[in-house]
């Protein structure tokens, strides 16, 4: 016959697997926004938005430009891309469990020279 001890650190072994398979693990919070075109204003849809921190998540922007990621606690930078619109970026941003952000930003269309990406524009309204 096993021994109690054995048994229940059995049954604590499998249980906290269980927490990990569901889905259980460390807080997060929601980083989210909009994605336009700077000149119009007009949602890009199927955007991509990565946020580039401890790890890197990639999303893609719904049809009305709109992009939702869910991310542990960590320190980000958005990067936008769309087509062959020029890549932008945003500012530093800190996610801190359980509250969102919110990040939109608007691309723009100008002539890069350089390989660094542009900063987000303001998206109007949002």
């Amino acid at each position: 016959m096993q021994s109690p001890s054995l048994l229940g650190l059995a049954a604590l072994t499998l249980g906290l697997t269980g927490c990990a398979i569901l889905g259980f693990g460390p807080p997060t919070a929601i980083v989210d926004g909009w994605v336009y075109a700077a000149e119009d204003q007009v949602p890009l849809p199927n955007a991509e938005v990565c946020a580039f921190g401890s790890d890197t998540t990639c999303v893609r922007a719904d049809a009305a430009g709109y992009y939702r990621i869910r991310l542990v606690a960590q320190t980000i930078v958005l990067r936008f891309r769309f087509g062959q619109l020029p890549p932008a970026v945003s500012d530093t941003v800190r996610v801190e469990p359980p509250l969102g952000q919110s990040v939109s930003c608007a691309i723009s269309n100008r002539l890069v020279l350089a390989d660094d990406p542009l900063p987000c524009l303001r998206v109007i309204g949002r």
